[in-house]
């Protein structure tokens, strides 16, 4: 049970920093190029980053545990 979980956290972690990384980049991308926009655009369009983050990371470390379970069977 203890290594279930010890994978889990760590396809958790994986995950978040991926998709914190990705999410990032694509903030850096969006207020770059939309520095003329009012404050408030901006400010929607990261808080809309950061919900699909949220929604992201559960379903993708899943997919990486599966990874991680296949690749320690063998």
């Amino acid at each position: 049970m203890q290594a279930i979980l010890a994978i889990y956290l760590k396809s958790l972690l994986i995950s978040a920093v991926v998709v914190l990384i990705l999410s990032g980049l694509y903030m850096l991308g969006t207020i770059s190029r939309n520095y003329d926009k009012p404050l408030s655009d901006r400010q929607n369009k990261i808080f809309d980053v950061l919900l699909i983050d949220i929604l992201t990371i559960p379903i993708l470390s899943f997919a990486v545990l599966a990874i991680l379970i296949i690749l320690k069977s063998r």
